[in-house]
């Protein structure tokens, strides 16, 4: 199956959640019953992911304990986007924290640190309020 385009990889694995559901499916049981490489399976998703909406299709979710799923579910949409927003808001602050703020403080007059430390600062602010909201 070396060199299929990714509409094809991402068919069977929406075929495969599909079949999947209520619950959803790992890696390696994607890779099993597709009969695809983990880079395949993943191609799959990906396009999946880029096509939702216009396939009218529910967003590609992912979670330890239920793997990947093609849920109806609204509260599993915002649990996924909510563990999203959380992983981001951890890397911006290791960003601004451990390169970019040492940056700032050995060249104060530098206006790109200046520019990008006020920035990713309205960026974790947005993120933080995000992980704090309740639904």
């Amino acid at each position: 199956m070396r060199g299929l385009p990714a509409h094809v990889h991402g068919e069977a694995v929406r075929k495969a959640l599909v079949e999947a559901q209520p619950t959803g499916a790992s890696l390696a049981q994607l890779c099993h019953s597709t009969r695809r490489t983990p880079s395949q399976v993943w191609a799959g998703i990906k396009f999946l992911r880029k096509t939702a909406l216009k396939e009218g299709l529910p967003p590609v979710t992912h979670s330890r304990s239920e793997g990947f799923q093609l849920s109806e579910d609204p509260e599993i949409w915002v649990a996924y986007e909510w563990a999203i927003f959380t992983t981001e808001l951890h890397r911006i602050t290791n960003v601004i924290t451990g390169i970019i703020a040492p940056h700032a403080k050995r060249q104060p007059s530098d206006e790109w640190v200046r520019l990008v430390l006020e920035q990713l600062g309205g960026v974790k602010a947005t993120l933080e309020v995000l992980t704090r909201m309740e639904r």
